[in-house]
């Protein structure tokens, strides 16, 4: 432990009481650290001020080894009335480790132990620390997998992937994180540790275990994730189908779901951002949106259902343009370059905003969404990233600039703001998977009406002293109104 002369001698004696009670952990306080864990990779924290930055130090770094160190942290800071913040891997994108000065972060990166695959059962049960990307590979060479992946899979830690309801690009046939999620072992704001049932189904009562999928860390901190597992698939096919407007490519896609046809991946681009998909697969695109579609699973299975997707989008208009983007979408699909080049000037942001809305509402927002920030962005676009048989999501990518760290920062808040509002007003969701974080607590209250009192009425039974991740998901700003 690196002990600052900064440090009052309050907080030495906090720290050095924390290493008595856990030994066996490593307790870090050097300024380094301090600053890599107060931020993920939320756009506005990149930019931070070393002032901005310092408001938002913790007051140390635990790395915990088990679940039994969570459980004493948590007991040591109810006692001591210290802020926890859980850690995962920090590859999240709104902010959801931020937090005010002076916070115990708890880094879960220990937890990071072999996974235990129970083939016989078809699941998994590995600790929350271990990085989602890290699990694929260990699995497959067991013949398994878990279809779901993100964009953020190597980065990202399996815990965190759960806490934030995460999804992947093969929902459309396999569904989302909560659909994997079979169990959790999570240590309770008291310091309790719970495992929930562990069962195919249950109808006995409402589910404990998708209470804290989604949670980001406020109302407890998981330690171990038991998901369903299925066999690698035999095979993979790919489409590329282009289109002359969006109704159309929507149109299509309406009825291959409507039909029972369930492509894993299903991805529809504005003609903006597919113009990219195109040229690098040496094909013209002509100022045409972009379908891409995956079969994944039987042979059999694959070659019929792609046969029957492919007479469905030609009924709308569709071009069949092979494989050839499909594969390229495939090359390239956890490449996010993009965000890192975007925000490399000290006054420039790239970030991108998921929402998810209905079939009647999908067509209007997409325009609406566009038209509404195009005066605060150099260049926006956007593709729909998931579909379900109501609706699907929609992910609005934006690059914005200024002549100073204010400008910059206001027009990426404008943007923001333009976008939620815009989305609630028609009647969408504000968030289909990166979570809530800081960029969208204050946008809770809208988002859910009067039923986000029951939320704050659960964190309240169960961390009465508000010590895990004070202030997310936008529940003190109800407070007052709590009955």
């Amino acid at each position: 432990m690196n002990t600052q002369t900064s440090r009052s001698v309050e907080q030495e004696s906090l720290i050095g009481a924390l290493q008595t009670l856990l030994p066996a952990c490593v307790i870090e306080d050097a300024p380094e650290v301090l600053k890599a864990k107060a931020q993920d990779r939320w756009p506005i924290s990149a930019k931070w001020s070393a002032e901005e930055l310092q408001s938002h130090l913790p007051l140390a770094v635990v790395t915990v080894r088990s679940a039994s160190d969570v459980s004493q942290a948590l007991k040591f800071a109810a006692q001591h009335q210290l802020a926890v913040v859980p850690y995962g891997a920090g590859s999240g994108v709104v902010g959801g480790v931020v937090n005010q000065r002076g916070h115990l972060c708890l880094d879960l990166g220990g937890l990071n132990g072999k996974p235990q695959i129970d083939n016989d059962n078809g699941e998994v049960t590995v600790p929350a620390g271990v990085l989602g990307g890290d699990l694929e590979k260990i699995l497959n060479q067991h013949g398994r997998r878990i279809p779901h992946y993100p964009q953020s899979l190597a980065l990202a830690s399996v815990g965190g992937l759960v806490a934030t309801r995460s999804s992947g690009t093969f929902s459309s046939k396999y569904g989302n994180i909560e659909n994997f999620v079979v169990s959790l072992e999570v240590v309770l704001p008291d310091g309790r540790i719970i495992t929930t049932r562990r069962a195919p189904r249950s109808s006995t009562g409402p589910s404990i275990t998708q209470l804290f999928v989604g949670s980001e860390g406020t109302l407890g901190i998981i330690t171990s994730v038991t998901l369903r597992t299925l066999p690698l698939a035999k095979t993979r096919r790919f489409s590329g189908v282009a289109f002359n407007s969006i109704d159309n490519g929507l149109k299509a896609v309406r009825q291959l779901l409507d039909e029972g046809i369930t492509p894993a991946v299903i991805r529809l681009y504005d003609a903006q951002e597919a113009v990219h998909i195109f040229e690098k697969s040496e094909i013209a695109g002509n100022d045409r949106v972009l379908l891409v579609l995956a079969f994944d699973g039987h042979d059999a299975v694959t070659q019929a259902e792609q046969q029957v997707a492919l007479k469905i989008t030609a009924q709308h208009q569709g071009d069949d343009l092979g494989a050839v983007p499909g594969e390229v979408w495939e090359r390239t699909r956890f490449d996010a370059s993009w965000l890192d080049r975007g925000n490399a000037g000290a006054f420039s942001f790239a970030d991108a905003i998921e929402i998810s809305a209905s079939w009647q509402q999908l067509p209007g927002l997409h325009g609406a969404v566009l038209n509404a920030i195009a005066p605060y962005v150099d260049k926006a676009f956007a593709h729909y990233s998931h579909f379900y048989s109501n609706g699907g999501a929609i992910y609005f990518i934006f690059f914005t600039s200024g002549k100073d760290k204010r400008e910059s920062e206001s027009r990426f808040h404008t943007v923001w703001d333009i976008t939620l509002r815009t989305v609630l007003e028609q009647g969408g969701s504000i968030s289909h998977h990166h979570g809530v974080g800081e960029a969208r607590k204050h946008w809770m209250k809208h988002e859910h009406g009067d039923s986000l009192k029951v939320l704050a009425a659960l964190k309240q039974a169960l961390d009465p002293r508000d010590i895990l991740s004070p202030g997310k998901l936008g529940l003190n700003e109800i407070k007052g109104e709590q009955q």
